[in-house]
């Protein structure tokens, strides 16, 4: 069961990845920074560019220590937005988020994960260059393994994000 459960979700990442990327990028994009806290991005910062008119793709690094933990991540994301209009914005103020995320623990166990995640998610544009973005969602961890040691059993994770933008 887990392993149909895995390759649906491989499928649906795959679709939106070709899908996404078999049209033409826009000669008009908007670039966006951002810094935010989440999980699994960590206290992060990240960039996202709009690649097609309700379509971003973005980049982001985030860091966390918890203790004697130290933690890093590294996450690639594609935004679809939809629903409503905004104010201050051309793109719809409704989103979906697909990506991938490496998470490491770079303590004495040196553990990793690699975690795909779908979201949901709201921008608050509140002037014309700055808003805030909440999104929630549900991860998948395909790979975790601690000093080399992997272990194949597939986890379900809560994925949650705020963040502040600014467009450039």
């Amino acid at each position: 069961m887990n392993n149909k459960i895995k390759l649906l979700y491989c499928i649906l990442l795959i679709d939106i990845l070709l899908f996404n990327s078999s049209r033409q990028v826009s000669g008009q994009g908007n670039l966006k920074i951002s810094a935010g806290i989440g999980f699994p991005e960590l206290a992060n910062i990240g960039i996202r560019y709009k690649v097609f008119d309700q379509t971003q793709i973005g980049l982001s690094i985030g860091y966390g220590a918890v203790l004697d933990l130290k933690l890093r991540s590294f996450s690639g994301d594609i935004f679809y937005h939809f629903g409503g209009l905004s104010k201050y914005s051309d793109l719809r103020p409704w989103y979906g988020r697909i990506g991938l995320n490496y998470f490491e623990n770079r303590d004495y166990r040196k553990e990793n994960y690699l975690i795909s995640y779908l979201r949901i998610g709201r921008d608050f544009n509140l002037f014309k260059n700055f808003g805030i973005n909440l999104d929630a969602g549900l991860g998948c961890v395909f790979h975790h393994s601690i000093k080399d040691v992997s272990d194949p059993s597939l986890n379900w994770i809560p994925a949650m994000s705020i963040s502040l933008n600014c467009v450039l």
